[in-house]
């Protein structure tokens, strides 16, 4: 029987990729570094290749931030524990930002100026960062708020597929009554086309009886014309 990873463990693997990822860029500076000034399309290319994977170590960081302010509402988890989680992610965050500024390409001014706010919907943000000075009764409040927020959205979707359903439904309807319109018009071309056939054959017919009318008349003109031609030839030797 296949066992899917708890969310806990999910998180804890996302982490680990991050501080390998992050061990990777500090080794890739260090590589930087050592590359003379002289040869500046290999520094540029160096640098090209440490900024795209400090983007995805910050989209990895953010991931993981989104998971772990939702972490407690999907697993029970001990609020000694989750302070622990945050102290970690704190502390990892720190190094992140401390080698990934020179390099960074993520600018949270920019991306609201061409991209707008989220659209929230007046949803809490977790800080992560500040749970770890958190008292027990302040992470209970805020893990009340989490799940009032989330029982809302709930709402709000169960609203949707509702709209939906009944959309769905009447696209339904329509498309049964557009079949029975095509299921007429099926029928009405097959006796059109019937009746052409039919309409054919007649004057198929027609065409041969008048083909065969005009070869006997034909021959009856010949045998008058020759007994014409015999009756005046007679009269000629006779008198």
């Amino acid at each position: 029987m296949t066992t899917f990873p708890s969310p806990l463990e999910q998180w804890t693997k996302l982490f680990q990729e991050a501080e390998r990822l992050l061990s990777e860029v500090v080794e890739r500076i260090a590589q930087r570094e050592s590359v003379p000034a002289s040869l500046p399309v290999e520094l540029r290319q160096r640098t090209a290749e440490i900024r795209r994977k400090v983007s995805i170590l910050q989209t990895k960081m953010g991931l993981m931030q989104e998971e772990l302010s939702k972490l407690s509402s999907k697993q029970n988890i001990s609020l000694k524990e989750m302070r622990k989680l945050a102290e970690k992610f704190s502390a990892l965050e720190l190094r992140v930002n401390k080698v990934a500024a020179p390099f960074s390409m993520k600018n949270s001014s920019n991306r609201n100026d061409l991209l707008g706010p989220s659209d929230s919907r007046g949803a809490t943000v977790v800080d992560v960062s500040s749970l770890a000075n958190m008292e027990d009764r302040e992470i209970i409040e805020l893990q009340r708020d989490v799940m009032k927020q989330q029982d809302e959205c709930l709402d709000r979707l169960e609203e949707t597929i509702i709209s939906t359903k009944h959309i769905a439904l009447a696209i339904n309807e329509e498309l049964d009554l557009h079949t029975r319109l095509i299921d007429d018009l099926d029928e009405g071309v097959e006796d059109t086309s019937y009746q052409l056939n039919r309409a054919q054959r007649k004057l198929k017919s027609l065409n041969t009886r008048m083909t065969k009318g005009g070869s006997c008349t034909c021959v009856l003109l010949s045998v008058i014309a020759v007994v014409i031609c015999v009756v005046m030839i007679w009269a000629l030797i006779v008198f």
